[in-house]
């Protein structure tokens, strides 16, 4: 929020100026013309978030940062997880899950150390707009009952206006379209009481009070805005010149109406929220102003001033704009220039395989390299240095694998927390079957998601599958033949994972995933797994995937000075340890061997989430990017999901007591989503980059399975899950599904996932 406060802040300043260097510059000395100007400054100003939204320009580079980064800058961009047997298989300790399961953490804030200076800047905020709406509304309160109890004037010069009598007033005063007189009116003669009459009345009738009261919120809203505050001051000045000049036609007299206004003002004193005709911060400069001047005073009416709001709103558009836009590449620092004249370029050309189910296929024409991911647009590659480009659509860089004047003989897709994936290169018939598997596939997962029924003799061969990698011999004839060649390099890492679950018991089917998994728990004698699984029609295994979690151990989270009384217990079941790091730095972990020897396993930024696949009973140490402990987790079926919050000193905040209730707005937030889905047009503005990039990458996917449920009829509020995402359960015309979401500081989504009903 404090981000989109600030961006329309620094567009409004930018709009002040603007007008302020137009004005000077063709010389406006009209105050109806200047009182137009600025209160469509004032106008923009207050609705500039609504404004940014709706006036987009869409371009198909890469923009500049929003202004709110300039001086608050955000930071860097995270690469989104994908899925793939690859990945999910290449060791024990790097297991990734599906894209049914996958949360993509949110963009991370500021780094902070021992204060989060962000939070600090919110509440300072919110104190002291509180404060300035706390006052202004007190101030409307009282002058609002101060009106009330005045007395009406009856006479006939007072007749087709609302004129009251207080003796809480020492001036004249406009309040909405009621003006107050002090008691002492009756001693006024003729000339006096019309000039009086006459500069309340242009009050009214330009409905100043109004105005200045809009500007009384704007300077609230926007209190460390600058121009809110002389923009205040401003409009109050304009407001008088023009009333002043309403009396001076009126009175024919100016010493005689100057010596009016210095009169007033020295009987005056304070009224909460009104306009005082002689308020003493401006008497001096406006008695200057009517007696320094001989002109008629200045006119205008409606039309002029249409004309002059006509000629500045496209000077507000110019400062509303938006950038609609692709997501700008993780790495800047490739240039987007096009090397389209390189011969070398065409050793670049060619299919690349990724997994079984997608491939990269490079082309080439006038402009330069393009690469197209199987199920996505084709995108425009950046040339950066020698065989090195930054792939926007995915927030990476690709480079390629070349030996001599030879073709590259491979893709290496770097992202930066990722590490890299390598895809070799394939000839076009190996493209074809895996272009037309994948395209099977996305015809399929829909109905069977919207169906949720398991896939005819799917428990069967998940027995099978997990027997035979027991037995470290899987029946390969029964795998799709790219899985099997998948397969046959890790199948001694799956065996040790499998083995040490002990004997099956029993399997019972979970649900289908979006991606047309068939899901089931598996139960063993040392543990429980879920296994993930995806079969042809005519029951070939296409993938598989597995995740250990563990057994009935609790777990625990232990204090770092236990480190060198800590060895691994012996004989516990696998699981995977998902950690979700809020410190507001890095974060490592570290496995402890039979030694009380670290070995290390990942590294996770802020705001990020990372997985450790271990045993039960062996300690995973948290420590810095320094290496120094933070805290131990003692894997368990309490500790599958572990939020590390930020620290007081050298002690972790735990988390309170579990969230019970919903985030604000994250159900009105979900329905928007489900909603853009379903036309096609998310607005990606609502959500951080990662989730943009991945909701871009599964569109086609999302829109077909929610064309399959129909429309929304309800939505229900589940439960707050482990790693802290409100789960609703939304149900449409054709069935029900989980969704999973996460909000963010500012309100996007920064996490989002769509699953079964379990």
């Amino acid at each position: 929020m404090l981000a989109l406060l600030l961006e329309s802040a620094l567009r409004s300043l930018l709009l002040g100026a603007a007008v302020w260097l137009g004005l000077k510059f063709l010389r406006v000395k009209n105050p109806h013309a200047q009182m137009t100007a600025w209160t469509l400054v004032l106008v923009a100003s207050m609705a500039m978030p609504a404004l940014m939204r709706l006036v987009t320009v869409t371009i198909s580079d890469a923009p500049p940062a929003p202004l709110a980064q300039i001086i608050w800058p955000a930071p860097a961009a995270l690469p989104v997880l994908e899925h793939g047997l690859e990945q999910v298989q290449a060791s024990v300790a790097a297991h990734v899950p599906d894209a049914d399961q996958i949360m993509v953490p949110a963009i991370a804030p500021a780094p902070r150390h021992a204060v989060d200076w962000r939070a600090a800047a919110t509440a300072l905020y919110f104190l002291v707009a509180g404060m300035l709406l706390l006052r202004l509304a007190i101030g409307l309160v009282l002058t609002w009952r101060l009106v009330r109890a005045a007395r009406p004037v009856r006479a006939s010069w007072a007749m087709g206006i609302d004129v009251r009598v207080s003796e809480l007033v020492g001036v004249p005063v406009t309040f909405g379209s009621t003006i107050l007189l002090p008691t002492e009116y009756v001693a006024w003669n003729t000339a006096k009481r019309r000039a009086v009459l006459t500069h309340e009345r242009a009050h009214v009738a330009h409905a100043d009070f109004y105005v200045l009261l809009l500007a009384a919120l704007n300077r609230a809203v926007f209190w460390f805005n600058p121009l809110a505050w002389w923009q205040s001051i401003r409009l109050a000045e304009l407001a008088e010149i023009i009333s002043d000049d309403a009396a001076l036609e009126a009175l024919e007299d100016r010493p005689r109406y100057a010596g009016i206004l210095l009169d007033v003002a020295r009987r005056g004193h304070h009224v909460p929220v009104a306009l005082a005709m002689a308020r003493p911060a401006t008497v001096r400069r406006r008695v200057e102003r009517i007696l320094a001047t001989r002109d008629a005073p200045a006119r205008a009416n409606w039309r002029q001033r249409m004309l002059v709001a006509g000629a500045l709103l496209p000077v507000v558009a110019t400062c509303a704009v938006s950038i609609a836009h692709g997501t700008a590449p993780a790495y800047p620092e490739l240039a987007a220039a096009q090397l389209s004249g390189d011969p070398d370029l065409d050793r670049y050309v060619g299919v690349y395989q990724v997994n079984q189910w997608r491939v990269f296929t490079v082309t080439r024409d006038a402009a330069g390299l393009s690469v197209q991911y199987t199920g996505q647009p084709k995108s425009r590659l950046a040339h950066g240095s020698e065989a090195e480009f930054a792939y926007q659509a995915l927030r990476a860089r690709i480079s390629f694998a070349v030996e001599g004047e030879q073709p590259a003989t491979a893709l290496i897709l770097h992202r930066s927390q990722d590490g890299d994936s390598r895809a070799e290169r394939i000839d076009a018939a190996k493209a074809r079957v895996i272009e037309d598997r994948f395209a099977r596939w996305l015809a399929s997962s829909p109905e069977r998601f919207r169906d949720q029924a398991p896939m005819p003799g799917s428990k069967d061969v998940v027995l099978q599958l997990v027997h035979g990698l027991q037995q470290g011999a899987p029946d390969y004839s029964r795998m799709n033949p790219l899985l099997a060649e998948t397969v046959r390099p890790r199948a001694a890492n799956l065996q040790a994972l499998l083995t040490a679950f002990g004997p099956v018991q029993t399997a019972f089917f979970r649900g289908v995933g979006p991606g047309g998994y068939d899901i089931y728990g598996v139960t063993f004698a040392n543990g429980f797994a879920e296994l993930r699984l995806s079969l042809a029609a005519d029951g070939m295994i296409e993938d598989f995937l597995f995740r250990p979690n563990g057994d009935d151990t609790p777990g625990d989270v232990l204090a770092c000075a236990q480190e060198a009384t800590l060895r691994p217990a012996p004989g516990g079941a696998p699981i995977r340890v998902s950690v979700f790091n809020e410190t507001g730095a890095g974060i490592r972990l570290f496995v402890l061997d039979g030694a009380g020897t670290r070995a290390p396993r990942t590294s996770i930024e802020d705001n990020r989430g990372g997985d450790v696949v271990t045993r039960v009973g062996s300690p995973v140490v948290v420590a810095d990017a320094a290496g120094r402990c933070l805290e131990i987790v003692m894997p368990g079926s309490h500790t599958r999901f572990v939020q590390v919050l930020a620290f007081a000193g050298e002690v972790p905040r735990r988390p309170s007591a579990p969230r019970m209730g919903p985030s604000p707005g994250s159900e009105e937030t979900l329905l928007r989503y489900i909603d853009s889905l379903g036309r096609g047009a998310p607005d990606y503005a609502r959500m951080t980059p990662d989730i943009a990039a991945a909701t871009q990458r599964n569109l086609t996917l999302d829109r077909a399975i929610l064309a399959q449920l129909g429309p929304v009829r309800a939505v229900s509020f589940r439960g707050v899950s482990m790693s802290g995402v409100d789960i609703y359960s939304v149900h449409f015309a054709n069935g029900s599904a989980d969704w999973r979401i996460g909000l963010v500081r500012d309100g996007r989504i920064g996490r989002i996932a769509l699953g079964p009903q379990y």
